[in-house]
């Protein structure tokens, strides 16, 4: 707990007008257990340290219901059950639609990228390999640079986005 706590970690109150402060809390925490190497036990003893207010009462009623119905209780369990209540499903669902919206317009492959990166934490499930993030991210890019990629080889994301980046410089 200490070495978590001089991370600093955010603490989380409850609703505020950042639709996606409870997504950004998730993944700090996230960020902090990585680092730490915590097990299951000590995220649930450190998240709960880190809920204050509305956030803390909420969790303080919610966790012997989940205990309940899973004797086991594990970080995944707590964040479907935080999403459940802290990020409707609409909010998701909009961001779905944008991130299958989105292209590069007029912006630069580092902002489009970016932009992409941000949503793509909210893609849909069979999104979620990497031969599906790099399709989905030529998509979105500006036919000049797609047609040139085009008669490259197939690559991962990360060497997608870079080629891009050097079509887009030349």
């Amino acid at each position: 707990m200490v070495r978590f706590l001089k991370m600093q970690p955010l603490s989380f109150a409850g609703i505020s007008g950042d639709i996606l402060l409870p997504v950004r809390w998730v993944k700090e925490m996230e960020k902090a257990f990585n680092f730490l190497g915590c097990n299951e036990q000590q995220k649930l003893t450190c998240v709960g340290y880190r809920l204050q207010y509305e956030a803390e009462a909420w969790w303080e009623t919610t966790k012997p219901i989940l205990q309940a119905a899973h004797p086991v209780l594990t970080w995944e369990i707590f964040k479907q059950a935080f999403f459940g209540n802290y990020f409707p499903t609409s909010v998701r669902k909009k961001k779905e639609i944008e991130l299958a919206e989105l292209t590069q317009g007029p912006k630069y492959v580092l902002q489009y990228q970016q932009k992409f990166e941000e949503l793509f934490s909210f893609a849909p499930p069979h999104l979620s390999d990497d031969e599906a993030k790099v399709q989905k991210f030529e998509d979105g890019l500006r036919p000049q640079i797609t047609s040139i990629m085009a008669t490259g080889s197939t690559q991962g994301y990360s060497e997608t986005m870079q080629t891009a980046k050097k079509i887009e410089d030349k």
